[in-house]
């Protein structure tokens, strides 16, 4: 029983680490393109394709991480469905980008899964 409470807590501060990098990571690049004054980001986003990706990818992705933070279920699945839609949207499948920015989310599923397991057990458990 402590191992698995180990495996989830290890599981989770994993997906919090690696979402807070990459959230730092794309919001820095968010906002350096949001103050460009060379080009401003309405200008880009003219293709209906380019802005439900730019809705998918930075913006649903990013939230579905920070409500991780709280909601592990609701947020990695946020999370994971932004960024599986935006790839396929585009016909794009890059592998180091999948392997780069999907885990976390994916992490948060399954640690919202393993603790899942871990109430209903209790509850079976509990002697009334």
């Amino acid at each position: 029983m402590i191992t698995q409470k180990y495996i989830r807590k290890s599981i989770l501060w994993m997906a919090r680490i690696w979402g807070s990098l990459i959230l730092g990571f794309v919001l820095f690049f968010l906002l350096a393109h949001l103050i460009e004054p060379e080009r401003p980001l309405a200008e880009g986003l003219q293709d209906p394709r380019d802005l439900i990706t730019f809705i998918l990818f930075p913006v649903l992705s990013m939230l579905g991480l920070i409500i991780a933070y709280k909601y592990e279920g609701i947020g990695g699945l946020i999370s994971c469905v932004a960024l599986l839609t935006a790839m396929l949207l585009n016909r794009v499948l890059d592998l180091k980008f999948l392997l780069l920015i999907f885990p976390p989310g994916f992490l948060y599923l399954i640690y919202w899964q393993l603790s899942r397991k871990e109430k209903q057990i209790k509850r079976r458990m509990k002697l009334h």
